[in-house]
């Protein structure tokens, strides 16, 4: 590649009729400045076209870094929801198992509390057929006392005299009384 330092230092030959040295010279100048601008426009180039480079490396390198950094958060994510599932998991088998012991618990109360009812009416049964034979006993004695009082009255020697015949058996003593004839 020709630079303008070849330009700047080349010299040509004087032929007898050749070009006119001014206007050669003339157009090696603007050459060597046209040169010359272009040079430092590559340079300048060159120097972005580096800058640029390095930040396309750096960019490449947050580029792997941020993969990275994605891939854990990912594996993070994943990690978080499977303890999060597991935890919910245990969360549910502990409720479980607590609602579990709560029924059976309610079970067992109140299979106590159906067994105590039963005993509760069977003492009641018990009360009542007991009262029952308490009335009836009462009831019997209450007769037999009544019927003795009844033999005892007709058993009584007579006192007066009256029109009125006095009753002789605890049967005419009962039905006097009931008819009210005494």
């Amino acid at each position: 590649m020709i630079t303008s330092k070849d330009v700047r230092n080349k010299r040509f030959e004087k032929a007898a009729f050749g070009y006119k040295q001014e206007e050669i010279d003339e157009f090696l100048n603007q050459l060597e400045a046209e040169l010359d601008e272009m040079e430092r426009e590559r340079a300048e180039a060159n120097n972005k076209i580096q800058i640029l480079a390095d930040k396309v490396r750096e960019y490449m390198k947050d580029e792997d870094a941020l993969k990275d950094a994605l891939l854990g958060a990912q594996k993070q994510g994943h990690q978080v929801i499977a303890e999060a599932n597991e935890k919910a998991e245990q969360i549910i088998a502990e409720a479980q198992s607590k609602a579990d012991a709560l029924e059976d618990e309610a079970v067992r109360q109140h299979e106590e509390t159906m067994e105590r009812n039963r005993q509760e009416v069977a003492r009641e049964k018990e009360a009542l057929i007991e009262a029952q034979q308490q009335v009836a006993e009462f009831k019997k004695s209450l007769f037999d006392m009544y019927k003795t009082h009844l033999e005892l009255i007709s058993s009584m020697p007579e006192t007066f005299e009256d029109a009125v015949s006095e009753p002789e058996t605890a049967e005419e003593i009962a039905a006097a009384v009931a008819s009210d004839e005494f």
